[in-house]
């Protein structure tokens, strides 16, 4: 450890308690996505620009180049270029300010999902791991050095973006590309955990949302015998939707097990990609009782496939198996399932050995010395989906390390654990000392 990295680490832990009840601030300002299925978005919209209005300021503190705008009406990105003095690369540190919504506030350790509370060494509330704790983090390291006066040969970008929730990312981070943001690397500051934590990222699934809908034909429920069992009058009478997509949820499941052993990837665990049915709906048209026999059944799935394949190839090979499914019941092979296919969020992927992947390894091992994260950096792939797909898109190298875990994220009692966030921020600053170089 150098002395510069000494005087910087010593700085960051001064301000502890400043990083701390900044990131508070952040979460008791609620910046649910508006978009975010369920949500009424007139009840919720400006909550990221309120949010990011606060960031912003901290940028401005920096000495940052400040640049808040709307993409969209009422929902501000915020940026701040904290120019280098020449010389050096380029680097961005990305987050995002919207949430999900809270669930049942009755649910939280505290009535309100916005507490910002600190108890037993962690933040409370949503947003506090998922991802204003990270952002404010990367805005702290930045201000740690220019507290001591260390200046960057490379410019260092700090972004607080909107829309990544729910892939709407051409509100967020494409809209701060397309505005001229661009930089030689990116880091983006999601939570790294599962499987270990403060691990360097530099690899996703896929993510697909697939709905898929089974009809039925409807009857008093009194003929459900009559529907199914030997000797009744069947598909003459009723067919029950629900039956029928429970049989194709079956069929999935058994596709889920064969990629449970032949989608591997040696930075994800076994098993990881997944067809997962998050929601299942079926009833009679109108009437939510069960005294008639249901006319549809949809079950919409989450599709997290290998970062190798292709959205086509996933797409058929899901299709393929729904087909063939159907072709084993009398009634699906005469109406065979509806698939919608709604969302496509890609993977990202950056070369392990890429410069900035080392270089942020080497900034943890650095900044977690005499820490319960001492040690070389783990690399693993990234559990969920994230903005660095979109910087990447754009050809920007691009990677995630970030305290958290997804484990916490979008949960009710979310937080974020404050020795975690200190070795981050200190890794934030040594990377972009390294990365971009020192004046």
């Amino acid at each position: 450890m150098t002395e510069l990295t000494a005087k910087v680490f010593e700085t960051i832990d001064g301000m502890q308690d400043e990083i701390v009840e900044k990131i508070s601030e952040v979460v008791r300002i609620p910046s649910i996505n508006p978009k975010y299925p369920g949500v009424v978005a007139e009840e919720v919209l400006g909550g990221e620009t309120n949010a990011n209005q606060v960031v912003a300021e901290l940028y401005r503190t920096i000495g940052c180049e400040v640049d808040v705008w709307e993409a969209e009406a009422r929902r501000a990105n915020a940026v701040g270029v904290l120019k280098g003095a020449g010389g050096g690369k380029s680097l961005i540190f990305n987050g995002h300010i919207d949430t999900v919504p809270t669930g049942r506030p009755e649910d939280w350790r505290w009535s309100d999902p916005f507490s910002g509370k600190v108890d037993g060494g962690k933040i409370y509330g949503r947003g506090s791991c998922d991802m204003k704790g990270p952002v404010v983090s990367q805005a702290m390291a930045a201000l740690a050095l220019q507290r001591l006066g260390i200046r960057l040969n490379g410019d260092l970008l700090l972004e607080s973006v909107v829309g990544e929730e729910v892939m709407d990312h051409e509100a967020g981070v494409t809209a701060t590309v397309r505005r001229g943001y661009r930089a030689d690397a990116a880091v983006v500051s999601e939570a790294s955990a599962p499987v270990r934590p403060l691990a360097i990222v530099p690899i996703s699934p896929g993510l697909l949302w697939m709905a898929v809908t089974c009809r039925g034909k409807s009857s008093h429920a009194s003929t459900r015998a009559e529907t199914f069992r030997a000797g009744g009058f069947g598909a003459s009478v009723a067919v029950n939707a629900i039956d029928k997509g429970m049989f194709i949820f079956e069929c999935l499941r058994k596709l889920e097990d064969e990629w449970g052993l032949t989608k591997i990837h040696d930075l994800f665990k076994p098993g990881h990609f997944t067809l997962h049915p998050g929601v299942v709906m079926g009833a009679p048209h109108g009437v939510g009782v069960p005294f008639f026999i249901s006319e549809y059944c949809t079950i919409e799935y989450a599709i997290w496939y290998h970062p190798e394949q292709s959205e086509e190839e996933v797409k058929r090979e899901v299709e393929n198996q729904i087909h063939h499914a159907a072709q084993l019941d009398e009634w699906l092979r005469e109406n065979p399932p509806e698939v919608e296919w709604k969302l496509h969020w890609p993977p990202f992927s950056v070369d392990r050995e890429h410069p900035i992947c080392k270089a942020m390894a080497a900034a943890h091992e650095t900044a977690a010395r005499g820490t319960p994260f001492e040690g070389p950096a783990a690399m693993q792939g990234f559990y969920a989906v994230c903005d660095a797909a979109f910087l990447s898109a754009k050809g920007i190298p691009s990677l995630v390390y970030g305290p958290g875990s997804l484990l916490q994220a979008h949960a009710v009692d979310e937080f974020l654990d404050i020795s975690e966030l200190m070795v981050a921020t200190k890794a934030y600053a040594q990377v972009a000392m390294d990365w971009c170089g020192v004046a």
